[in-house]
């Protein structure tokens, strides 16, 4: 007798060990079957929701101040470039440019000066907007208009841009219909008496302040959507 203890399974062990396992498979599959977790569903994807377009690379700088010279009859304002970044929801975004907006008409009120650029609809994940460049708005003040001279010797003004996907298209403001849905940005600007736009030639006087009160402030009220 052999000094070794065989320790084997028998064939019945073995044939009721694979019985076993294919009950275990079979439920296992009955299992995922009932969770629908074989079956496969079209994902559904809601569209983005729009979003207020945001002012972004700003020339000049709205912290810039601004003098602008006399040439022949008109105040020469640098270019105002802005880009944005916004969901559009495949609506275009308008700009205006405007002069003391929100001042009291008292002080001559508010004056839409540029209807501004339009820029194509866009997503968020194009970043800034228009592409490779900016949005370019030129804008001459008449000098005769606008001459320190006729306006109580106040020589500052502000300029304004706001952006948004729908203005008014009723009245002279040209407002964001909802200015939840907008941005805006301004500058102070001098007007020179002259060429010289040094600060002892050009001195900073009476800059304007927005007020809410005034009656060409924008606020939000239900007026009619413009182009």
């Amino acid at each position: 007798m052999s000094g070794f203890l065989h320790l084997g399974r028998s064939p019945l062990g073995a044939k009721a060990c694979v019985a076993r396992s294919s009950l275990l498979v079979a439920s296992m599959l009955t299992s995922v079957a009932s969770t629908g977790c074989l079956v496969t569903e079209s994902p559904s994807f809601e569209a983005p929701s729009r979003t207020a377009p945001r002012l972004v690379n700003l020339t000049p700088a709205p912290a810039e101040l601004i003098r602008a010279p006399v040439s022949g009859q008109v105040y020469e304002l640098p270019s105002f470039q802005f880009q944005i970044v916004s969901e559009d929801a495949g609506q275009r975004v308008d700009s205006r440019l405007v002069v003391d907006y929100g001042v009291d008409p008292s002080n001559t009120g508010f004056v839409d000066f540029d209807l501004g650029e339009t820029i194509a609809p866009g997503k968020m994940s194009d970043g800034p907007r228009p592409k490779d460049k900016k949005a370019i708005i030129d804008l001459k003040l008449p000098r005769l208009q606008y001459s320190p001279d006729n306006n109580g010797g106040r020589s500052c003004r502000t300029v304004t841009l706001l952006v948004s996907h729908e203005f008014r298209s009723n009245g002279a403001r040209y407002c964001p219909t909802r200015m939840e849905d907008s941005d805006q940005a301004s500058w102070f600007v001098v007007l020179c008496p002259g060429a010289d736009v040094s600060a002892e030639a050009c001195p900073v006087v009476d800059c304007p302040t927005a007020s809410q009160g005034a009656t060409s402030y924008c606020i939000d009220e239900p007026q009619e959507v413009g182009p």
